[in-house]
């Protein structure tokens, strides 16, 4: 997916400051409508996802794409900021890295549909096993829902490494 480029960084520097510690971002001056100080972005939430958003120069760009030009000087441009612990919210720069497309849906959250609690691992009615699955990759049949999860995590390992999503923890933010 390729993104719109961002304004220039010394321009962003000059109106924006962004706190690496907090993943906040503040308005050095201001602007119609925008105090100096004032919290930059907002939450946007659809039924898909939960997003922060910044409107600069009327034009609406993602709060963490901004927060990592600002941080490291580079435009993402065609890559994605991946956050690590699957927060769209938390947008400390210790949180945010550059990913390709596949390498951020590695580290997406569990689908609502899921039933099974662990993506990749599916109960299938007609054998009366759970199958465990990776990247259209048969992993096994199981009797054990446990052995399942354990051959999936195993492969997430080999297949995703760092951009493997914990799937014991599930973060806690809006929907």
């Amino acid at each position: 997916m390729k993104h719109r480029p961002l304004p220039p960084l010394e321009e962003l520097k000059e109106f924006l400051d962004y706190n690496p510690d907090t993943g906040i971002i503040t308005w050095k001056k201001a602007k119609q409508g925008i105090r100096v100080g004032q919290v930059g972005g907002a939450i946007n939430s659809d039924d898909r996802k939960t997003r922060m958003q910044i409107y600069f120069n009327c034009i609406c760009y993602m709060l963490h794409r901004v927060a990592y030009y600002i941080y490291h000087g580079v435009d993402p441009l065609e890559k994605q900021i991946d956050h690590i612990d699957g927060n769209p919210l938390n947008n400390k720069i210790d949180n945010l890295r550059l990913a390709t497309n596949e390498e951020n849906q590695r580290n997406r959250s569990i689908s609502k549909n899921n039933t099974s609690g662990t993506t990749g691992v599916t109960w299938i009615k007609e054998c009366q096993k759970w199958r465990a699955h990776i990247k259209n990759i048969n992993l096994g049949h199981f009797i054990n829902k446990e052995d399942a999860i354990q051959t999936r995590i195993e492969a997430e390992k080999k297949y995703f490494g760092e951009f493997r999503r914990n799937s014991q923890i599930d973060c806690d933010f809006p929907k």
